[in-house]
């Protein structure tokens, strides 16, 4: 029988729409139970999630724990950390986060334990500490555990309940742990304490976390100190306790270092602690929603080890884990390239695994070994102790509460790294003994509920569409090369037309402009070409607004006046767009209940027509201009004939290649010219924007049956347009958090997802009531594949470290040069690897001659603009903008502090394991920002 790692890959997880996306909304336990109840009936073991793959199927997520090729994220980290790495500098990232946290000090290097090495590393750790961690030791704390858990029960009982998380669960598992360890009692409280703080570092809310990070680093630090204390007293002075032996541990000759000891001590009191306290209030929960199963087991202790293992499968406190792939690697079909990480579905897998694995059963036989203590070489080595303290803690509980019952509903924890339990577990004992039939008190979800109710599982006809335009994307971008490929003869009637309006232009400003100034007249010229650009249409109007994208790349006049290129036309006659519209739906009398003839917006490409469905839903119709298609094939071959005989001719350096920038723009607009694939591209993008704070955007809903390459029928989007929006409408508080709130959808978007709405503008985002962002035509979209998006990610490190070595890589590896570029070359000729040059010391026209000198170095070595780099600075100079018209007093420096450090809190780990750095090194720097953006350390608040 062939391993799920040995079947060829038929599916690659980097492909759009490759596997099914859901997006859990969890508050309670019955939703989680639910919501992966139903992930069932889409009969696949690997789905999408906004944070990612998921995998959910039990012999998938054993196979994957099992397979020494898929490591820890922390082995990861480390293992890359201690690479050389040609493209990325550590060095200066450590050296950036210490300027930010000098107290951090050394400790930002990961020391070597079970959960941060692999390979012979790994087996060499687990040989010298398996043999203090034995069933044994955890039995002769046995009679401590029965006493203390007697201890923490007896006023709850006095009282006749009580909050049992706060008062039980919470501070039952520290004094066990610190008795193991032979740690004093009278330590244990602070023990506690640090344990607390440090876990605040996982919490789902990331601005708090923020906010708590000089405390989580202090008690870090203090931690530290005490475990290395404590190594040093056993080395001198052995005691009967576990960290004596693992000072004496040893294997032929080999022993574990100070470093070793203490990261062993820390993860046992850490990985010991969270884990123990969710699962017996997990298991206590479940046990108040069956009084007959309690009573059981009150009557039969025999039954509680079997109580345990079920409560460990049914609701297991750790529901996922992750892992990375080292290589490329396929599993069941499915391949992950080498650096994806993926969450796997601990909980689920163990609920799926059973007949009947949605529910609570004691009495189970046909239990597999679940997953909660993990699989393989990770293996959890606690596993014992875990086991006979959730036990002791059970039997002290049978014994001194006959019956019991919630006394309000459970409050779990946010959903947040993995670790999921009760917040709050208020109970009343009760003196009801009497046994009743087994009752789960949960609800049955009724056939056919809508699966996005309980967890979001997008319709399969989502997943099928984004498939299927993802072919035709692909198609779109091969077929480009050809399309531009320089004809011998271009359309002649559309070259003369063009050729007469642009050289009427340059004619009339060689006439009537050339007594003017320098500067008037080359703002001259560029009015005049963009009046061109709108006379010839679509194409043209098109070709400036690119160039308006590109600002910084292009000369900052001509950006300005593309800017003003007007993407608005005349109506299309109503005759010729119900052709269109019957050609592709049918009679609109059979789809539509009413049709407005007249639309309320007309662009160049297409124009937007209000509608009433026969079901009543109000509903917008996006409709392409009739011959669109073959007119801009007309003009790209005239560009394509053009271009090369421009080549050195126009004295503007982002136009020294005009062939690239045709290349480029007739990739972004032959993708514009099927609907589909917009159609596809909001589908994408909203689940990107799902992986934020829900609810924070919306997008239309399209309806697929009346969807063509050529119509797009979507639900109507109704808010404010940011246009009218002004500071009395919104407050600075409300302004600050929309900015923070846009600029998270478009970094998250690109640097998780790879993809991005790459049109910001007024016509496009709509404020509506709540606060909710809305956003309307998906046509242009910045998206990045696998290895660009790991690019794009790099870069934006390198930017924020101010790395120079690893943002031209970076650039190099999203496209603008060839892969066989030499990097160390190319700094020379680019001369940014002059030690003596610091741009802060330039003045505003030495730096401006700086940069014209880069750019034009840049374009001469062959150089191409990456668009999604450029949709993704036009969009963010966007929301630049708008914040200035908002809030012209915001602190710029302050803000983008902010942002960066709440996306690095949210998703380190993520960005940690892909880009292969420790966790530590993704601290942002002020003085980073700083040097990046030109702001001289004199400068005390940046803002407008």
């Amino acid at each position: 029988m062939k391993s799920p790692n040995d079947i060829e890959a038929s599916i690659d997880i980097t492909s759009p729409g490759s596997l099914p996306f859901v997006d859990f909304e969890i508050t309670d336990f019955d939703e989680l139970v639910s919501a992966t109840e139903r992930l069932q009936v889409l009969d696949e073991w690997v789905v999408r999630t906004p944070a990612g793959p998921l995998v959910v199927g039990y012999e998938q997520t054993r196979e994957i724990l099992r397979n020494p090729a898929w490591i820890t994220v922390l082995s990861g980290l480390s293992a890359l950390q201690s690479e050389q790495r040609d493209d990325f500098d550590i060095e200066t990232l450590v050296t950036k986060a210490q300027e930010m946290l000098p107290e951090i000090g050394d400790q930002m290097e990961m020391r070597p334990n079970l959960l941060s090495v692999e390979g012979e590393d790994h087996k060499r750790l687990r040989r010298l500490v398996s043999a203090s961690f034995t069933p044994s030791s955890s039995e002769t704390l046995r009679p401590f555990m029965k006493e203390h858990a007697d201890a923490l029960l007896a006023p709850l009982v006095q009282n006749g309940g009580g909050d049992l998380v706060a008062d039980f669960c919470r501070p039952y598992p520290i004094p066990i742990i610190c008795r193991l360890l032979g740690i004093d009692d009278e330590d244990s409280e602070q023990f506690g304490r640090w344990a607390d703080v440090i876990f605040s570092g996982l919490d789902a809310d990331a601005e708090a976390v923020l906010g708590r990070m000089a405390e989580i680093t202090t008690a870090q630090k203090e931690l530290d100190q005490y475990a290395t204390a404590l190594v040093a007293d056993r080395k001198g002075c052995p005691h009967s306790d576990l960290v004596s032996d693992l000072v004496q541990a040893s294997y032929e000759e080999d022993r574990l270092s100070v470093d070793e000891l203490v990261a062993m001590i820390e993860a046992i009191l850490l990985a010991g602690t969270d884990t123990t306290r969710n699962q017996l209030g997990s298991l206590l929960a479940v046990l108040a929603t069956q009084p007959a199963q309690y009573q059981r087991l009150r009557e039969d202790r025999s039954l509680v080890p079997a109580a345990i293992e079920e409560s460990l499968r049914y609701i297991g406190a750790v529901r996922t884990t992750a892992r990375v792939a080292s290589a490329d690697l396929t599993v069941n079909g499915v391949f992950f390239p080498a650096g994806t990480t993926v969450l796997l579905g601990l909980h689920a897998a163990g609920l799926s695994q059973p007949e009947n694995g949605f529910r609570f059963d004691i009495d189970r036989d046909d239990r597999a070994p679940h997953l909660a203590f993990g699989q393989g070489a990770h293996h959890c080595l606690g596993a014992a102790l875990a086991r006979a303290e959730l036990q002791e803690a059970l039997n002290s509980f049978l014994d001194l509460v006959p019956a019991f019952r919630l006394s309000a509903p459970v409050s779990w924890k946010p959903l947040s790294m993995g670790i999921w339990g009760p917040e709050t577990l208020l109970f009343e004992i009760t003196e009801n003994t009497e046994v009743g039939a087994p009752e789960d008190q949960r609800d049955e979800l009724a056939d056919g509920q809508d699966l996005r109710e309980l967890g979001a599982a997008a319709p399969k006809a989502e997943n099928e569409w984004i498939q299927s335009a993802h072919g035709v994307r692909q198609r779109i971008v091969a077929g480009v090369p050809k399309l531009i490929n320089a004809p011998t003869f271009p359309p002649i009637g559309r070259l003369l037309n063009t050729s007469m309006r642009f050289g009427w232009a340059l004619l009339a400003w060689k006439l009537f402009d050339r007594r003017r100034s320098a500067e008037a007249r080359q703002a001259s010229l560029y009015r005049r070409l963009r009046v061109a650009a709108e006379a010839l249409g679509p194409t043209y109007v098109k070709l400036a607004q690119l160039i308006s994208a590109a600002e910084g790349v292009f000369p900052q006049p001509l950006v300005d006046e593309c800017s003003r290129c007007r993407d608005q036309a005349k109506p299309s006659k109503w005759r010729k767009i119900k052709q269109i519209l019957n050609k592709d739906l049918g009679s609109l009398e059979d789809s539509f209940e009413s049709f407005d003839s007249v639309p309320f917006a007309a662009a160049s490409i297409a124009q937007v027509h209000k509608a009433v469905l026969r079901d009543g839903s109000e509903v917008v119709v996006k409709v392409q201009r009739p011959s669109i298609q073959r007119k801009v094939v007309k003009d790209l071959k005239v560009l394509a004939w053009v271009a090369p005989r421009l080549v050195g001719k126009i004295p503007v350096s982002a136009l020294a290649n005009p062939p690239a920038l045709v290349q480029l723009f007739a990739e972004t607009i032959s993708e514009e010219l099927d609907f589909r694939l917009e159609v596809a591209n909001l589908f994408e993008i909203r689940r990107a924007l799902m992986g934020g704070d829900r609810g924070r955007w919306v997008a239309p809903q399209p309806f697929l049956d009346l969807t063509t390459s050529r119509v797009i029928v979507m639900s109507r989007i109704d808010g404010v347009p940011l246009t009218r929006l002004d500071s009395m409408q919104l407050s600075e508080k409300d302004a600050r958090m929309l900015f923070r709130n846009m600029v998270d959808g478009l970094l998250e978007g690109a640097a998780l997802h790879g993809i991005f709405h790459g049109d910001f503008h007024a016509g496009n985002l709509f404020i509506l009531d709540g606060g909710a962002i809305g956003l309307v035509d998906y046509g242009m979209v910045g998206r990045l594949d696998h290895e660009r998006r790991i690019a794009f990610l790099r870069y934006v490190t390198g930017l924020m470290s101010g790395d120079v070595r690893t943002q031209v890589s970076a650039v190099r590896d999203l496209g603008a040069f060839s892969p066989e570029v030499d990097i160390e070359d190319l700094i020379v000729t680019l001369q940014l690897d002059r030690v003596d040059f610091d741009p802060l010391e330039l003045t505003e026209e030495q730096f401006i001659s700086e940069f014209q000198t880069l750019l034009k170095e840049l374009l001469a070595s062959g150089a191409r603009i990456p668009k999604e780099l450029m949709l993704f600075v036009k969009n963010f100079a966007y929301l630049a903008s708008f914040i200035q018209k908002m809030d012209p007093d915001m602190d710029l420096l302050s803000e983008f502090s902010a942002i960066s450090a709440g996306f690095l809190t949210k998703h380190g780990f993520r960005v940690s394991a892909e880009l292969g750095l420790s966790a530590g090194d993704l601290e942002v720097s002020e003085s980073s920002f700083r040097r990046a953006a030109g702001i001289k350390d004199e400068v005390g608040v940046l803002t407008w």
